[in-house]
């Protein structure tokens, strides 16, 4: 936490520690986060961009951001996405994971509109375009909690879904419940399962089909691929 009380030389050596003691796979960091309730962002130079950089010089080149979800304390406004894009075209060897893939409770998701991109989803869609991130690269978005909350409303469910594929890219989609903090995740496994996408709908809005081999790779394929799992 690049600005906590010890500042972000203090992070930057946390990171270095760990690194050298630990098998490290990634690191989770909280950008909406802060001691006095002010959160910061990654393309920051003063706090993000510094924390890009020792990742990279430790050798452990994945980030997983939350953003969106803003939760109690949290500063709503770094917990924006607008950074994403910004961060990976600056920084192509690196990955970028969006936790919450930048949904935002209490708003309505559907098709994607650069008018209508100060929040949700839409905001990290804008940012990928206006950055030229590229499908199935290096921004990936993860659906904890997203999909449990959007999983009953099956038109916000087929949107969030249908842009995340399109422009994040059916292999950089990965599974997420946060059923550590809301139980079981069966229901939501069951609910992904037996989704499906109308192909007039998808059609409509220029949709990928949510085809059994997709969901095959959301459910685990791809974050298999991310951390380096040998599956069969």
């Amino acid at each position: 936490v690049p600005n906590d009380e010890g500042g972000v030389q203090q992070a930057l050596e946390r990171m270095q520690a760990r690194a050298e003691a630990m098998d490290v796979a990634a690191w989770k960091i909280y950008t909406p986060w802060g001691p006095r309730g002010q959160g910061w962002f990654l393309d920051d130079p003063a706090l993000g961009i510094p924390v890009i950089e020792q990742a990279r010089n430790v050798g452990v080149k994945t980030i997983c951001a939350h953003k969106g979800l803003p939760l109690f304390g949290f500063d709503r406004a770094a917990a924006s996405p607008r950074d994403i894009g910004v961060v990976a075209k600056a920084y192509p060897d690196m990955n970028f994971v969006v936790y919450h893939s930048g949904w935002f409770p209490g708003t309505r998701e559907g098709a994607y509109d650069a008018a209508n991109a100060e929040v949700g989803v839409n905001t990290l869609v804008k940012s990928l375009l206006d950055n030229g991130i590229r499908p199935n690269t290096n921004v990936f978005a993860e659906l904890g909690s997203t999909w449990r909350n959007l999983m009953s409303d099956t038109t916000q469910a087929a949107h969030v879904l249908g842009k995340l594929i399109k422009h994040c890219g059916e292999d950089n989609v990965l599974w997420g419940t946060d059923c550590i903090w809301t139980g079981s995740p069966q229901p939501q496994i069951a609910a992904f399962r037996a989704f499906k996408m109308d192909p007039r709908f998808a059609d409509q809005y220029g949709y990928a089909p949510l085809t059994d081999a997709v969901k095959r790779k959301i459910f685990g394929l791809n974050a298999a691929r991310l951390y380096g799992v040998d599956h069969v």
